[in-house]
């Protein structure tokens, strides 16, 4: 049998922080002190000062209505602001504000986080009436369009690795309703899909590629408006036109990549 790893330095404080964040960083739903403290298998005392401080620095804030805690925009900022990911999103906006213009809808830009997607830009449609779709937003891979765009391209050893990430969050019966879903959207070679969340929202999903790997996806959540000033046809081939350019300034190194 294989030993567990032994830790070579031990700084408890700081874990309790990092395993505050990475809990709440795993859920969309705010989530209390009490269910912290039991998810995490320790007492309220134990993670009281460390909710204190997260809070005050800005890592995580609290739900008015429900006074539960969700991690805040500070963090993904963090990251946005390491350079080559920052010269990406510089890059892409506007080509997103260009595709949000031309289709009178929103848009936005969604990346892998372990077993979720998350959100890491958007851009708002011009028209008074849009649905749009807040930047740190996050879902389970399984349960998104991005998700399922974002895995449909990947290399064959990068699905098994996902895949074997994927089943210590859901049942099997779940694993098999995403691959029958992803099975669709590479058929089609896009995903359009009513949205799971939202009545009345198309989601259309387009990869965002570097070579042959989906490195984001770009995402129009679709409303029909009366009467129509674009097409979802219309719509769905700006979409392409977007996410090809995004795709080109990566694979020929127009822009840095992270």
């Amino acid at each position: 049998m294989e030993s567990k790893p032994q830790k070579k330095y031990s700084a408890p404080a700081l874990e309790k922080g990092l395993d505050i964040l990475e809990l709440l960083s795993k859920d969309s739903t705010p989530i209390g002190t009490t269910t912290i403290a039991e998810r995490l298998g320790r007492s309220n005392a134990e993670i009281y000062r460390m909710i204190l401080v997260l809070e005050q620095r800005g890592y995580i804030e609290k739900e008015e209505d429900s006074e539960g805690y969700l991690v805040s925009r500070k963090l993904l900022q963090l990251g946005t602001e390491h350079e080559p990911v920052k010269d990406i999103l510089e890059y892409a906006y506007p080509v997103m504000r260009k595709l949000a213009d031309v289709t009178s809808m929103s848009c936005h830009i969604a990346v892998e986080s372990q077993d979720q997607i998350v959100v890491i830009s958007r851009a708002e449609s011009p028209n008074l009436m849009s649905y749009s779709v807040r930047v740190g937003y996050r879902r389970p891979i399984i349960y998104s369009a991005s998700g399922q765009i974002l895995f449909v391209h990947q290399v064959a050893e990068r699905k098994e690795s996902m895949l074997k990430m994927l089943s210590k969050y859901h049942s099997e019966t779940e694993i098999k309703e995403f691959l029958a879903k992803c099975k669709k959207v590479a058929k089609q070679g896009i995903l359009k899909a009513p949205s799971r969340y939202v009545t009345g929202v198309v989601d259309l999903a387009y990869p965002i590629m570097d070579g042959d790997t989906a490195v984001a996806s770009l995402t129009v959540p679709y409303i029909e408006r009366i009467p129509a000033e674009k097409s979802i046809d219309e719509v769905i081939e700006s979409l392409k036109a977007a996410a090809g350019e995004l795709s080109n300034a990566l694979t020929y190194g127009i822009v840095r990549k992270s």
